[in-house]
């Protein structure tokens, strides 16, 4: 019997690629609006009503789920508050197994919240794999760094000279698919880069020889990243933690490269020369 997937951030960017990898299972998608929805989860999917604000939307999703995808609030500095009471509904409910998305470095910090969720999920007795993703590729084919690129033909971001193991969330989310459909993966946590360590300057060099267009590295201060991330609207709260993470960034903390793609999945992980052909046309000049 095929067993029920919950899928928590359905419309986001990992949980959008893996709703079309789990075609053939009983999949649901956690949405607020699941009638607008609808079309954006496609065919292999049913929506369901979830809003990680209100619990009295836990059970009714959770009914009959044996497995879930978690994505504990990105962009949230306190993503636990929400994540413990729903990882608690999930027990009540007898789910088996979850996958949760957390980031790279998480084991490391017990004071971040997305530790503090990977915690709460181990005591609770479910089966579990951690996901610790690095930086996605999709940050320079999304706002706001895809609309400089296009206006400017500039990356401007703070982080110097230091080097990222970029990760595609392609292959993140083939991670989760595998780990969501087979009893492989319990107990385990991945940490998911992409095969190699790169400046911004590569990447800039790697856009350009994908899109045809000369696109450079401008490198910024905080300030001026403050500035930049004002004028397209960004709340204050959230440039101040983009602004943190990317004092990690110039630490190094961001440059190891694993090989836990290929582990999960049996193939390299894609490299940022494969994404920026994919995704080439995104950054040509809007005029």
């Amino acid at each position: 019997m095929t067993e029920t997937i919950l899928v928590v951030g359905a419309t986001g960017n990992v949980g959008g690629h893996l709703l079309s990898l789990l075609g053939g299972s009983d999949v649901r998608a956690a949405t607020r609006d699941p009638a607008a929805a609808a079309s954006r989860v496609g065919p292999s999917a049913h929506p369901v009503r979830f809003d990680l604000d209100d619990p009295s939307t836990y059970a009714p999703a959770l009914e009959g789920v044996a497995r879930v995808f978690l994505v504990a609030r990105p962009g949230d500095d306190h993503p636990h508050r929400t994540a413990v009471p729903l990882v608690d509904e999930m027990k009540r409910q007898g789910v088996r197994h979850v996958v949760d998305l957390s980031a790279m470095g998480a084991e490391k910090r017990p004071d971040v919240g997305l530790r503090q969720v990977e915690l709460h999920i181990e005591r609770s007795g479910m089966g579990y794999t951690h996901l610790r993703p690095n930086w996605f590729m999709q940050i320079f084919s999304t706002p706001p760094l895809v609309a400089g690129i296009r206006a400017t033909g500039a990356i401007r971001v703070p982080a110097a000279s230091a080097r990222l193991s970029f990760v595609d969330v392609r292959d993140v989310a083939s991670v989760a698919a595998t780990a969501l459909t087979t009893d492989d993966h319990a107990g385990r946590a991945y940490t998911l880069t992409g095969p190699g360590a790169l400046t911004h300057g590569d990447v800039a060099g790697l856009i350009s020889a994908a899109s045809g267009r000369e696109v450079s590295y401008d490198p910024v201060d905080e300030e001026q990243t403050r500035e930049i991330l004002r004028s397209v609207g960004m709340p204050p709260a959230r440039i101040e933690r983009l602004v943190g993470f990317y004092s990690l960034v110039r630490a190094g903390f961001c440059e190891p490269v694993t090989g836990d793609v290929e582990t999960v999945l049996g193939h390299p992980a894609r490299t940022f020369e494969r994404f920026a052909v994919d995704h080439s046309s995104l950054w040509r000049s809007i005029a």
